[in-house]
């Protein structure tokens, strides 16, 4: 079905209702692995229990449009008010708990949702139903990331997502003229203060004013955080060999990116057009994208067999056990800010930062303090055998101008 033609019917579908209404987007997330595991037989028959399910609960004055196998769009109408959004996502939630059964072998259904309250015809003037569909899917997208079954939107989440559509535009419009840039924040030994390694922090300046990247990155979609780090990886090669810089430059990696099946070649390939050492390059991804993940600890561990280092970040936020711990597919792990902050003066901080340290060295894991703002912190790292630090007592993040310079300074 063409979009064009899903826009036409949605509009005619929303145009129908005659009281309260309410636009749902659903996806049936694993169908996917369901084909793998099963067949394509279990595949297909999953399929049309997905969709038996949802159409046992439309009432006569409910629509559903069939957007592609795993895709649909109900609108619910004839609603009291807006409470009875959050009953039909309980409903949907409810029809899915029990397990699809095929050939014997139970497996549930992983179905996520995004809703939106329309209200009546008077409300939704100037509303046109594409924009219902696109709060709906981006409430749907948001459900898929907190790995809940449903997110509902409203009048406030609408100018939020408003926002989020044209900072995404923009940014957009940004990559394509090349005018993001990355600052470099260095990283020292804590032992003999020399300089190690950098972070890699891409920048956006708009207007004259500095875009934190955690106002833009999660309004990003899956191809846009993609382009945005292989640009950051192009930028960053390019750069260390124009600054002639040999040590280490961290390109964070979210976890989405690790998963795109193109990605090591792409990273070999930048290396290979512009001739760089593996070694020069690490890849820095958080502790809570790869801990449950055994796909991307293979991936991870590929990558580091070729020479390039792999640091976990934020280490101690996700979910880590000393299993996992055993197979870390890292040489550097990052001990959390939240953690270093108060070090010097929080005993439980102490104790969770000398036991990451401890272990991590038993395990020959470099240890690297994230958050290093103060001489009390500093000291005590040092201490307690820390092996790197980076934060604004050492530097703050440098431009490429400054980052040359120190370069110059310390060669």
């Amino acid at each position: 079905m063409s979009f064009s033609k899903r826009v036409q019917d949605l509009s005619a579908f929303t145009a129908k209702t005659t009281g309260n209404s309410a636009l749902a987007v659903l996806t049936l997330e694993n169908v996917g692995h369901v084909s793998g595991q099963r067949g394509l037989a279990a595949s297909t028959e999953a399929l049309a229990e997905y969709h038996r399910r949802i159409n046992a609960l439309l009432r006569d004055c409910d629509q559903m449009l069939v957007l592609s196998d795993d895709r649909v769009c109900i609108v619910f109408d004839e609603l009291l008010d807006e409470n009875h959004v959050l009953l039909a996502a309980l409903k949907l939630e409810r029809a899915f708990e029990e397990p699809f059964v095929f050939d014997g072998h139970p497996t549930l259904l992983e179905v996520r949702a995004g809703l939106v309250y329309v209200g009546d015809h008077r409300t939704r003037v100037g509303i046109a139903a594409e924009d219902l569909y696109r709060f709906a899917e981006t409430a749907r997208s948001h459900a898929v990331r907190r790995k809940v079954f449903y997110e509902i939107s409203s009048e406030e989440v609408f100018s939020r997502m408003q926002k989020d559509w044209e900072m995404s535009e923009a940014l957009e419009h940004a990559l394509e003229q090349h005018e993001l840039t990355l600052d470099y924040q260095p990283k020292y030994r804590l032992l003999d203060g020399d300089l190690v390694g950098a972070e890699a922090i891409i920048r956006w300046r708009r207007g004259g004013l500095i875009v934190p990247p955690c106002e833009f990155m999660p309004v990003l979609n899956r191809t846009q955080v993609w382009d945005l780090t292989i640009y950051s990886i192009r930028r960053a090669i390019r750069e260390m060999l124009e600054f002639s810089v040999q040590v280490p430059i961290a390109i964070n990696v979210d976890a989405t990116v690790l998963d795109h099946p193109s990605f090591l070649s792409s990273v070999q390939s930048e290396l290979n057009i512009w001739s760089l050492e593996p070694s020069r390059l690490a890849l820095e991804v958080a502790d809570s994208q790869i801990v449950h993940e055994k796909a991307t600890a293979n991936l991870l561990n590929t990558i580091r067999s070729l020479g390039m280092p792999v640091i976990i970040d934020n280490f101690g936020t996700g979910h880590a056990s000393l299993e996992k711990f055993r197979n870390l597919p890292a040489d550097e792990i990052k001990i959390d800010r939240s953690f270093v902050t108060n070090v010097a003066e929080s005993g439980d901080d102490q104790r969770i930062t000398d036991t990451i340290i401890e272990l991590a060295h038993r395990f020959s894991k470099t240890v690297v303090a994230d958050g290093v703002e103060d001489a009390e912190t500093f000291s005590y790292l040092a201490a307690a055998g820390c092996d790197v630090g980076q934060g604004f007592y050492l530097s703050a993040p440098l431009n490429e101008s400054q980052f040359s310079q120190l370069l110059a300074n310390v060669a």
